[in-house]
């Protein structure tokens, strides 16, 4: 719950301490971490564009909600002054607009916070449609959270994941109902924002938080908010 301010894209932003010691470092060099994540969301973007080739109907007009195919997490990772999305599968196909077409995510944050930045071994579940259900594992320096992580229950195989204590504290047992804490900004209006979790039972859904804080379902290639976290080690 503790505070602190760092710039993106030359504007100062609030960060809040949802974790200690939550995440493991990938590089074993490391033994501690600090999980931070903005306090609310910091742009609009689509989490992966439609894949007009896919065999799959629904992936050819409403996006993949495979986390690790997607273009977001590929633009979060992404230091380059200007972005360059690279294909993930046979049938990817890139994302348009902001904020795809301009730095990626790391080269907009504030320097000072992107040196004691390190990857993390995360987790995150596959839809039972197309991906065969079960887990990817992937280890990264920015991230979405997942439905688990914001105290929102359990969906596919989510072995190893946790709820963060930020989000735990919210309520007396997982939910994806209302919670007043999980609601973030963009500007004066409240937004919905990407969670990395997929609707499972869809192969085009992810799950994001809506304006009311509750949990639900949104086509991959709408753009919503993005509100990322990151590792101190």
């Amino acid at each position: 719950g503790d505070q602190f301010v760092a710039t993106f894209d030359g504007q100062p932003v609030v960060w809040d301490v949802i974790g200690i010691d939550h995440d493991k470092p990938t590089d074993p060099r490391f033994t501690h971490s600090l999980t931070i994540q903005s306090h609310d969301c910091l742009l609009n973007a689509q989490f992966d564009a439609p894949e007009p080739d896919n065999p799959n109907s629904d992936r050819q007009q409403y996006g993949n909600n495979r986390y690790l195919h997607s273009a977001i997490r590929q633009w979060l990772n992404s230091a380059e002054t200007t972005f360059t999305w690279q294909p993930q599968h046979e049938y990817d196909a890139a994302p348009t607009g902001a904020p795809y077409n301009g730095p990626g995510f790391l080269k907009l944050l504030d320097p000072d916070l992107v040196a004691v930045l390190g990857a993390v071994d995360k987790q995150v579940a596959r839809n039972t449609v197309t991906d065969g259900g079960g887990q990817d594992l992937f280890s990264d320096k920015v991230f979405l959270l997942s439905r688990v992580e914001v105290y929102g229950g359990t969906e596919g195989e989510t072995s190893g994941e946790a709820p963060y204590p930020y989000y735990e504290s919210l309520a007396p047992s997982p939910t994806t109902a209302v919670l007043d804490g999980r609601i973030k900004y963009l500007g004066s209006s409240a937004r919905y924002w990407w969670l990395r979790s997929p609707y499972t039972g869809t192969a085009n859904s992810v799950r994001p938080v809506t304006t009311s804080g509750s949990v639900t379902n949104y086509l991959a290639a709408n753009s919503i908010g993005a509100a990322p976290a990151c590792c101190i080690v």
